[in-house]
């Protein structure tokens, strides 16, 4: 049924869609014939519409016709859905009240006549199980009532027989009572033999129990299972059996005695030594000395004491890994630090490039090892030096001495980087100029130079720490080359030649550096590197006697600029070794 509706309700929808497709079309031919005919100059050549109100008038009439048309199939559209949709509800009523699934009504024709027939044929069934159910209902009480029945029967039989169920009738014999007295007067002769020898055995047992008297008070701790059958031992073998026992008694109370004295011993030993005189470990040893007596509560006291340390170490072990933990965390610390370090010498010599004869020259060049190539024995040297740090500290504290100096003169930036990389591992090279040609030199080389020449490359390292050290990598301007000043004091002593002055201007504009030179030197060589020169002068004060005073002249220079007066203090000077 639902199926047959679905089809209708598709059926319609296409002729609706059909039948407004063909308006719009016509709507559109209309449209268009109008835009033609826009003037009435243009209307003669229209065969039929001779005026323009007539043209929309017919148009009018048309979306007119067409408008009330699609209301007609809207209506009907509705009016479909709606069938639709009480199908699709009378459906599912249906489907709940006889609990079908869907898959067992697809492609089903739905007939009222099938309906009420199955209908039928329900009720029908549905008299029929209610019969049953009755039928079922009286048999069940019949059988109650004969359960009953077979239940006072049995009853009666177990009261006056002693037997809950009666005997097979071909197991019923005639009983020959003579011949049974008989059987009863051997059997009680037997019994009163049997009777006798259990009177002997229990005068045997109570003499032994009497010789065992003395141990009366000791307390059973535990049920004891014994392997032989007392019943079954005569007089002689009781007493044997006893006197080994008493025997064994005194041979394990001579034994006990032995062990405790041996205990008592081994524990006055421990309890001696050196290493157990710290209460942790002596008052557990005297505690298990004064209860020797009973090895139970040694043994107890034994097991309290090896829990306790057992516990002990557990937190120990704990502690440890934490220490391994940390120990593995300072290291790590350590390697990014020196890596660090590594990385930033790598940038010292970055700005120190300079032309010199239409030639650029790295004026400082600094070459490290390779990190990544060196990683593990960088990380392996490190972990030795923790290790030896480790086991000389532990060497100090356990002498209570303080190891804060040690570590001071150890964890340096210094020693560790030569440590784990290694100081010479790192190749230095300056450059030495001369009047005429300039070349590599090695750090070690550095010492041998002039004193012009040393001074030069004391200026380029120098430069170049200044430029590196005021640099920050997380400052987004840090690429701007910030400007620093120094102040040298007659620098021009040896190093007053073109050939040096020139590097060291270039160097020192190279790292945006202004220097403030003092000397009392002079010539081109000197002056043709500055951009203003000033005279400065001591001149005696006026108003205080025995005071002078700088008074600078502009000698030189493209503006006169004012020197403000400022106080300059020495805090801790440092030198260049090579």
């Amino acid at each position: 049924m639902a199926n047959a509706l679905l089809e209708k309700y598709e059926e319609n929808r296409r002729a609706l869609e059909t039948r407004r497709n063909q308006t719009q079309d016509k709507v559109l031919e209309l449209q268009n014939k109008l835009m033609k005919y826009e003037t009435y100059e243009m209307v003669e050549e229209v065969e039929f519409y001779k005026r323009p109100e007539e043209l929309e008038a017919r148009y009018e009439a048309i979306t007119t016709k067409m408008s009330v048309q699609l209301q007609d199939l809207e209506s009907q559209y509705d009016k479909t859905k709606k069938n639709l949709n009480k199908a699709k509800e009378q459906l599912n009523r249906l489907q709940e009240r006889y609990l079908l699934q869907d898959m067992e009504w697809e492609n089903v024709i739905f007939k009222d006549e099938e309906q009420r027939h199955q209908e039928i044929l329900l009720e029908d069934r549905n008299k029929k199980r209610k019969v049953k159910e009755s039928l079922w209902n009286e048999e069940e009480k019949q059988i109650a009532v004969l359960t009953s029945k077979i239940s006072d029967k049995k009853k009666g039989i177990q009261e006056q027989c002693g037997y809950e169920e009666p005997l097979e009738k071909e197991a019923i014999h005639t009983i020959d009572f003579e011949a049974r007295r008989s059987q009863l007067e051997y059997q009680k002769r037997e019994l009163e033999k049997e009777n006798k020898k259990i009177e002997e055995q229990w005068q045997s047992l109570d003499g032994n129990m009497s010789a065992f008297a003395e141990y009366s008070d000791f307390e059973v701790k535990k049920s004891i299972v014994w392997e032989e059958d007392f019943l079954q031992m005569d007089a002689k073998s009781l007493r044997n059996f006893a006197g080994i026992m008493r025997r064994d008694y005194r041979n394990e109370t001579d034994e006990q005695k032995r062990k405790k004295d041996k205990l008592e011993a081994q524990l006055n030993l421990l309890v001696r030594k050196e290493m157990y005189q710290e209460d942790y470990y002596r008052k557990p040893l005297e505690a298990m000395l004064s209860v020797t007596e009973q090895a139970v509560l040694v043994l107890s006291q034994l097991h309290t004491t090896v829990q306790s340390y057992d516990s002990q170490i557990e937190k120990l072990a704990v502690d440890i890994a934490m220490v391994e933990k940390e120990k593995e965390k300072i290291e790590s610390l350590l390697e990014d630090y020196v890596k660090d370090v590594h990385s930033n010498m790598a940038k010292i010599d970055n700005n120190s490039t300079i032309t010199i004869r239409e030639r650029q020259i790295k004026m400082l060049r600094l070459q490290i090892p390779d990190w990544e190539e060196n990683e593990g024995l960088y990380r392996q040297r490190l972990q030795d030096f923790m290790s030896d740090l480790t086991q000389t500290g532990i060497s100090i504290y356990e002498k209570n001495e303080n190891a804060s100096d040690y570590f001071g003169t150890r964890i340096t930036t210094k020693n560790l980087y030569d440590t784990v990389v290694g100081i010479g591992n790192v190749q230095i090279k300056l450059y030495k100029i001369e009047e005429q040609r300039e070349y590599p030199i090695t750090w070690a080389e550095v010492a041998k130079n002039s004193g012009g020449e040393g001074f030069l490359s004391a200026f380029v390292i120098l430069s170049s720490l200044l430029h590196y050290m005021r640099r920050d990598d997380t400052d987004i301007f840090a690429d701007r080359n910030e400007g620093k000043v120094l102040i040298m004091d007659n620098p021009f002593a040896q190093t007053n030649a073109a050939h040096l002055l020139k590097p060291l201007m270039d160097m020192a504009k190279k790292t945006n550096t202004q220097l403030i030179c003092l000397s009392g030197l002079g010539g081109d060589s000197i002056y043709g590197r500055f951009d203003n020169i000033y005279v400065l002068n001591l001149v005696a004060a006026s108003l205080r006697g025995g005071m002078q005073y700088l008074r600078g002249e502009h000698t030189r220079g493209a503006e006169e600029e004012i020197m403000v007066s400022s106080q300059i203090e020495v805090i801790e000077q440092q030198s260049l070794l090579f």
